[in-house]
This record gives structure tokens, C-alpha cells and sequence, in this order.
């Protein structure tokens, strides 16, 4: 006779809190808006030509290392 597979009885599990996937999801978009962000502001860096000759658009740069 041979055997067959016998699955395991189901373990029941309390679902996850709505609002844990709600946050997740949030933060999950905010770190993707930002990265859109900075990539876009790399992009308009390289493609207008900013450099430090430049300080309107390098003063920002400037200014955080001027923070740390």
C-alpha cells in the first residue's frame, strides 16, 4: 500500500492590524517621493550646467554642509 501526503490541520492566525499596513504603505510612498526628488534635482543639476560658479542653485548644497 502506499502512502500519501496528509497535509497539516491550519493554524489559525489573527490577521494584521489595518493600520499597520495603512503606515507601511505610507511610508513606503513618502521614501519613493523623496527619492524622486533628489534623482530629479541630480538630473536638473547635471543638465543645466550647475556648478559652485553657480550659486543660485549651488547655495542649498552649501548650506547643508555648511549645517554639518
Amino acid at each position: 500500500m502506499r502512502e500519501t501526503y496528509v497535509r497539516p490541520p491550519l493554524v489559525a492566525r489573527e490577521a494584521t492590524a489595518s493600520w499597520i499596513i495603512l503606515w507601511r504603505f505610507r511610508l513606503v510612498a513618502l521614501l519613493l517621493i523623496a527619492v524622486v526628488v533628489w534623482l530629479g534635482f541630480q538630473l536638473f543639476q547635471q543638465l543645466s550646467g550647475a556648478s559652485a560658479q553657480d550659486p543660485g542653485v549651488e547655495a542649498a548644497s552649501l548650506l547643508v554642509r555648511s549645517l554639518r
